[in-house]
């Protein structure tokens, strides 16, 4: 055999390979470690639960601005919120690092308004969206909530 060809592994090999990486017993040796100076994370926990209680309410009538609250969700470091001019619609980030359970929006454009919000645990574990808030109308007097 030529040095620079491998062999494939037998069939023996690939299963004994298979059980040990299937047998309980063997997983429970793993143990799960950074490099020094690496910008990973390890985490031996799912990922956070998705946020619920989630909610939009208006700063006042004459603002037009909607404040959208959530229930914390365990080990969460962070949370970002999405919005949405139509219920089924694309939801894009607009704010990000959110560190309470609340967050106030700026000044919002006329339309209809959805939020969602997503949890975070660390900068890469994140939860699944919320379900949608319900609709906050603005207009030129400011926010409703039908």
């Amino acid at each position: 055999m030529d040095s620079r060809t491998l062999a494939p592994p037998s069939a023996a090999a690939l299963l004994v390979a298979l059980v040990l990486a299937t047998s309980p017993a063997a997983a429970s040796n793993w143990l799960v470690s950074l490099r020094t100076g690496s910008s990973g994370e390890a985490q031996a926990q799912s990922a956070p639960s998705t946020p619920t209680g989630v909610a939009a309410a208006c700063v006042s009538p004459s603002l037009k601005q909607v404040k959208v609250s959530w229930t914390a969700v365990t080990r969460a470091s962070s949370y970002t919120i999405f919005k949405s001019a139509t219920l089924a619609g694309s939801y894009t980030s607009t704010a990000t690092g959110v560190t309470g359970t609340s967050w106030t929006s700026g000044t919002l454009s006329n339309g209809n308004v959805y939020f969602k919000v997503e949890a975070f645990v660390g900068t890469l574990w994140v939860s699944a969206q919320s379900v949608a808030t319900g609709e906050s109308t603005i207009s030129n007097s400011g926010c409703v909530q039908p």
